[in-house]
């Protein structure tokens, strides 16, 4: 980094005077009356920094260069001194010998400051050989910086993906909580109405089991009947095969009263047996319609409870059906009302997501504006200071071209070295003071 260079006035005289004024003013006793209009207040040698002493130069002052406040009062003033009278020249000799003095003096001092000037050009022009010399290595590091940074931008870029992914992530997970949570209700809801399901399935297989048991009770009853029924008529069958008829014997007497008289008892006999037969068999007949009456009626009374009992099975089986179509609308309606409220709040989560992005999309945006805005601002400062900087050394080249032209090598701020020519004449002292630096050298500083 190039020193920076300032030219500062001389003993508080302004820039516009020549420097070969300067030189004369210095060098004899003859031109101290002509025209010398600014009081000299001190002489800076080299670099002064703020704090303290600095090992490239030092503020030589008045008392140090043995100038008189008579010789300075003389020099403060605005006109020109009246030469004295030929009489008065007697009572004045002893102040210019006194002056002439102090003069030889002053120049004496300034040919030492010119050798320490030199020397301190010297280890300047070194140093800043020394740093044009590690300035040449730039371009490698400038081409890793730019790599690094553009590693930097990708990692930043590839930690924004990655953290936007994660919240969505942890979005989705919140959202398949919150869904759960929900669901857990309409869960404990189905399960318990497929456990009253599970009941009523387990009363209608009772109740099934015990109409099957009923049946078989009634069928065996039935086969009960039908064989008694079978057994009777068989009884009955066999009654009437059995039956004999009785052959009356004859008689022994031939009387015609006694003939006739067994006759006439036999056929009472006979006529009596046939009447209990028949009065048995008319009360047997009348059983067997009666019986036949009530087993159409245990019929009918056996369809009609079979009637009754399919007919309850079907209100059982419907009325199922219908719990089971009713859990389903509700089932249904649930998942509907379910599904309309995820939407909604899906919706909703998407509407704040999309306004997130809205307003970082807004403020990258403001970002961008301002970081152009400030390279602009920067790229017009750097070109002022530029022009400035060209000025200052066309200035300082000009000027100091015309004391001992010393060549050293002078790195500037993009890592390029130039040649720039330096003075060694006794004001040259201008080099600049550590922390004095022009406001516009110290912005492109920073």
């Amino acid at each position: 980094m190039p020193l920076p260079r300032r030219r500062s006035s001389f003993l508080g005289q302004p820039a516009s005077v020549s420097a070969a004024d300067r030189v004369g003013s210095a060098s004899g006793v003859g031109r101290v009356g002509a025209g010398i209009t600014a009081a000299p207040r001190g002489v800076f040698v080299g670099m002064a920094p703020t704090g303290g002493a600095s090992s490239l130069g030092t503020r030589v002052s008045r008392r140090a260069l043995g100038i008189s406040s008579v010789f300075l009062q003389g020099l403060r003033s605005s006109t020109v001194p009246a030469l004295p009278q030929p009489g008065e020249r007697g009572h004045h000799q002893p102040t210019f010998d006194s002056l002439n003095g102090c003069l030889l003096e002053y120049r004496d001092k300034v040919r030492a400051l010119e050798q320490l000037n030199q020397q301190l050009e010297e280890q300047i022009r070194h140093c800043l050989d020394r740093k044009a010399s590690s300035a040449g290595n730039w371009g490698a590091l400038r081409q890793d910086w730019e790599e690094i940074y553009r590693q930097v931008s990708e990692a930043i870029l590839d930690n924004a993906r990655l953290m936007l992914q994660t919240e969505n992530v942890q979005a989705s997970a919140e959202d398949f909580k919150d869904r759960y949570e929900n669901e857990q209700p309409f869960r404990k809801a189905v399960e318990e109405e497929i456990n009253s399901l599970y009941k009523v399935i387990d009363d209608a297989n009772l109740t099934k089991m015990d109409l099957e048991a009923q049946i078989e009770s009634m069928k065996a009853e039935l086969e009960d009947l039908a064989r008694n029924y079978e057994e009777d008529v068989k009884v009955l069958y066999n009654q009437l095969a059995d039956r004999q008829v009785d052959e009356p014997d004859a008689p022994i007497e031939t009387s015609l009263d006694q003939i006739l008289g067994y006759i006439r008892s036999h056929w009472e006999r006979a006529i009596e047996r046939n009447r209990a037969e028949t009065d048995a068999y008319l009360e047997f007949k009348q059983v067997d319609s009666l019986n036949s009456k009530l087993s159409r009626e245990e019929e009918e009374l056996e369809s009609l409870k079979t009637e009754c009992s399919d007919a309850g099975c079907k209100i059982q089986s419907l009325q199922a059906e219908t719990e089971s179509m009713r859990a389903l609308k509700r089932g249904l309606e649930n998942s509907l009302n379910d599904a309309k409220h995820w939407h909604d709040i899906e919706l909703q989560n998407l509407g704040s997501v999309i306004g997130k992005l809205e307003a970082e999309l807004a403020d990258v945006r403001g970002d961008i504006e301002q970081q152009r805005r400030d390279y602009e601002t920067l790229l017009g400062n750097k070109m002022r200071l530029e022009l400035e900087i060209g000025t200052y050394h066309g200035i300082l080249d000009g000027e100091e071209s015309r004391y001992q032209p010393v060549t050293w090598s002078e790195s500037t701020a993009d890592g390029e070295v130039r040649p720039a020519p330096t003075s060694s004449a006794p004001n040259s002292a201008t080099q600049p003071e550590e922390g004095s630096n022009p406001p516009n050298h110290q912005q492109k500083e920073n």
